[in-house]
């Protein structure tokens, strides 16, 4: 990565990698993308890590409220590197840790999660505003530690089927308020209507319109944890938009602020 782009990175809050991942490295992507869905294919119901698609209201809150998916379809899986161990050798083949993230925020990142994000056509759901960040885990540290995601098309990301939209410059605003439900805990009964987790419309920053940022296959997008982002419905017939994303926790960016955003109107 140029100097360009790590500069990028650090005054919008996401740059483009292309061609990140091509020949055989694609390849082995998706064929690892393909045992996942073996893993998938009897499901009936969502689980921590595998979120199956439901028409109308989409995986997430079709889990949250116990309500019927589409077998094996997937939205999204996490520790993908856990049940699939060829995405961890891929990620640590191509360098990602030590090479684009390093050169980004000046020291390598550690893995700490992979996801899957398929977007079917027709059914695939909509991913509302956010901001990774406010979802980091108990114990994460986020006053010494910050998150950088290389998120890598498998199929073409367009915004037709979702490709992912930013907001540039939200990532040095601070932690914007998020409005929804928590992702409910194993044994916990089911909500009667979920709402996933996201940044209402009034309290987004106007000072930068969206950017949507489409991608070839094997082409990736690199973004700071706490920029906005979002992805649309998939509405097309026959374009699924299938990605995966390395999350990796590096030292605290010196560009990150650590107040709370003023809400914005």
């Amino acid at each position: 990565m140029v100097d360009s782009d790590s500069r990028a990175l650090r005054e919008n809050g996401f740059v483009r990698l292309p061609a990140l991942a091509t020949g055989d490295t694609l390849a082995r992507l998706r064929r690892a993308v393909g045992r996942l869905e073996e893993l998938a294919r009897d499901r009936t119901a969502s689980t921590g890590d595998f979120v199956l698609e439901a028409p109308g209201i989409g995986g997430w809150s079709a889990w949250q409220q116990g309500a019927g998916a589409l077998t094996g379809v997937l939205r999204s899986a996490e520790r993908i590197h856990v049940h699939v161990p060829e995405f961890d050798a891929v990620q640590g083949a191509l360098g990602l840790a030590e090479g684009p993230v390093a050169r980004a925020v000046g020291a390598p990142g550690t893995l700490v999660n992979a996801f899957l994000w398929a977007k079917p056509p027709v059914v695939g759901s909509a991913k509302p505003w956010h901001q990774d960040m406010a979802f980091a885990p108990p114990g994460f540290g986020t006053e010494e530690h910050g998150i950088v995601t290389i998120w890598v098309a498998l199929e073409p990301a367009t915004p037709r089927n979702g490709c992912l939209e930013f907001i540039p410059g939200s990532h040095l605003l601070g932690l914007f308020p998020h409005t929804g439900d928590r992702e409910r805990l194993p044994g916990e009964p089911p909500l009667e209507r979920a709402v996933e987790p996201h940044v209402a419309d009034e309290d987004l920053p106007r000072a930068a319109a969206p950017v949507a940022v489409p991608l070839e296959a094997g082409s990736a997008v690199m973004f700071d944890g706490m920029v906005l982002h979002r992805s649309a419905p998939n509405t097309t017939a026959a374009e699924p938009r299938t990605a995966v994303s390395f999350v990796y926790k590096v030292p605290l960016p010196s560009w990150t602020r650590r107040e709370p955003a003023a809400a914005r109107r």
